[in-house]
């Protein structure tokens, strides 16, 4: 096998990048593979995909963030996202078509939920441990539901509805 010569920079920028790599969570690394296969297959990706892509990664850092608050975040009594709150929301993140992430946002509620919020309109959907409500507003209408069953399909839908 024949060695490998690199200069002096090219071994500082390759360990820079070990190290990046290392302190990065499962769900990044697994987007930088899929990215990585995409690459080798010679498939071009689009403006979109960029847009699409720099979305869910927003997305990802402010969960990484929200999910380390202490009890008391708000400076009152504020409980921390449950860790079941964090794992619905990851098996969604897993699941959803990533172009509807486009005009999403997350911020913790201070009952230990997310919200998902649109900003394209004023609507959002608050997720919890077992269930999840959602609500729209249009003119001076208000239309939601409260209380249903935590299912990944279900919040999907509810998603690709309020964030059109």
């Amino acid at each position: 096998m024949a060695a490998v010569t690199t200069t002096y920079n090219e071994t500082v920028e390759t360990h820079l990048y070990w190290d990046l790599l290392k302190n990065l969570s499962d769900g990044v690394k697994e987007q930088l593979v899929m990215k990585l296969k995409q690459s080798l297959r010679g498939k071009t990706s689009t403006a979109e995909d960029a847009e699409v892509q720099a979305c869910y990664y927003a997305i990802l850092k402010k969960l990484n963030t929200y999910k380390s608050y202490p009890a008391g975040w708000d400076g009152e009594d504020a409980s921390p996202l449950t860790s079941q709150v964090v794992e619905n929301f990851n098996l969604l993140l897993d699941r959803i078509d990533k172009r509807l992430l486009k005009g999403l946002t997350i911020f913790p509620e201070t009952n230990g939920t997310l919200l998902i919020e649109s900003t394209r309109r004023e609507a959002g959907i608050s997720l919890g441990d077992k269930d999840f409500s959602y609500y729209e507003i249009e003119g001076d209408t208000v239309k939601g539901k409260d209380d249903l069953p935590f299912s990944v399909e279900a919040v999907i839908e509810v998603i690709s509805r309020i964030n059109r």
